[in-house]
């Protein structure tokens, strides 16, 4: 049997992150606790440290689920192949070994599909979780109801921080991750109160896997929409901009709109990207492959945290610890009393 063609983005290179993310995490902790020595006691800012390391251990699963998941699928779809009789008349039910094989890649799909709705929920408590810390060793006055979009519009509005290096260094990636993870999980998955057709997409001898959710067609206007979709041309990259008017992504609203988004954290101007976000948040459309979803998250977590340790190293009187009413020591001593 044919196996399935590999993905660029391999197993080994997401565990890579995994390991340098988990790594990274607990030199964080060890930076901040080996430089202020503080009593022990219920500090916020080590209870995040372990929260974050929960969080990359649940995104490990959904990984490694996902891998597998694809996989299956890839191969199902070859013994499909192998299996389909040719020339079947239609309107007659398949053979019962290819049926058999058809739903098990529905459930192996569904599964999938489950995962990888799993990775952006989890994804952006995840980013939650890290911008926690880099709230406090930045000692950035934020309320932390919504910690990783109050922090991207803060350093794009307040360059001049404590944490002004990491934005410098990550900030395409963390407008990329605002939007695809950010913005399509609330919109697509978590807060879905409109119509939807929710799917997916996977290649036959591949192991990429989308999710594929476009606007019903006539829930809206559509010849209104995709008017104001390619009025945002001149933003696409110049294969599509410079493209002949036949050329295919240039043709398509959907296909302009989708490209727009998956490039949306090079985008220079606020207006634009609020743009972008509010046409696909109508249009709908494929997301990247999980592995660029997990590359891209895993990759911010391991490498800004690189950044944070540097300037944790550098600040450490400014660290807010998030002091506990008592330490041990205290409570020990109400004890003994």
């Amino acid at each position: 049997m044919l196996m399935p063609i590999p993905y660029l983005i391999t197993k080994e290179d997401l565990e890579a992150l995994i390991k340098k993310s988990e790594d990274n995490i607990q030199l964080l902790s060890k930076t901040v606790l080996d430089g202020l020595k503080p009593p022990a006691g219920a500090y916020v800012f080590f209870n995040h440290t372990s929260h974050a390391l929960s969080r990359i251990k649940d995104i490990e699963k959904i990984i490694h689920r996902m891998l597998n998941e694809v996989r299956t699928l890839a191969i199902l779809s070859i013994e499909e192949q192998r299996l389909m009789p040719k020339n079947w008349p239609a309107g007659i039910p398949f053979p019962n070994n290819v049926q058999e094989v058809m739903k098990k890649s529905r459930e192996v799909n569904s599964l999938a599909q489950l995962d990888m709705e799993s990775l952006y929920i989890f994804g952006q408590i995840l980013l939650d979780q890290w911008s926690l810390l880099a709230i406090a060793v930045g000692n950035i006055p934020l309320k932390k109801v919504h910690p990783f979009v109050e922090l991207v519009i803060y350093l794009e509005d307040n360059p001049k921080n404590n944490l002004q290096s990491i934005w410098e260094k990550h900030s395409t990636i963390m407008l990329w991750l605002h939007y695809q993870v950010r913005f399509y999980r609330n919109r697509f998955i978590v807060h879905a109160n409109r119509p939807w057709q929710r799917g997916t997409t996977h290649t036959s001898l591949g192991e990429e896997y989308n999710l594929f959710t476009p606007t019903p067609p006539g829930w809206l206007d559509d010849k209104k929409l995709d008017e104001d979709i390619k009025k945002l041309l001149p933003l696409t990259p110049p294969r599509i901009r410079d493209a002949k008017e036949d050329y295919w992504e240039k043709e398509r609203a959907g296909r302009i709109i989708e490209v727009l988004f998956e490039e949306i954290g090079s985008v220079t101007s606020k207006i634009d990207r609020e743009k972008i976000a509010e046409l696909f948040g109508k249009k709908g459309g494929s997301t990247p492959t999980f592995q660029i979803v997990a590359k891209n998250l895993l990759q911010f977590f391991s490498e800004s945290l690189e950044s944070l340790i540097k300037i944790a190293e550098s600040n450490l009187v400014n660290i807010d610890l998030g002091k506990p009413s008592k330490t041990s020591d205290d409570m020990w001593k109400e004890r003994d009393e």
